[in-house]
């Protein structure tokens, strides 16, 4: 191996620890990120499925306050 081979050689690796060294920082700010959004994340996952549970109930509820209506509709016209 030549001189400049090996000088070659270590200006790549100098590039490769800069470039590892700058995926190191933004791992940690990533994780350091996560771990400040990580609660509010969850709870508004919970709001998120306690809203599904609403949404089910308000659309049982308006099921069945429709079939009252009919058959309250159906009472008045046919039971005399």
């Amino acid at each position: 191996m030549g001189s400049d081979e090996v000088t070659n050689l270590h200006r790549r690796m100098d590039t490769q620890d800069t470039l590892l060294r700058e995926i190191r920082d933004v791992i940690v700010a990533h994780i350091a990120t996560e771990a400040e959004i990580k609660p509010t994340l969850a709870e508004l996952v919970a709001l998120w499925k306690g809203s599904k549970i609403i949404g089910t109930i308000i659309g049982a509820t308006a099921a069945f306050l429709a079939g009252v209506w009919a058959l309250f509709s159906w009472a008045k016209e046919h039971v005399k």
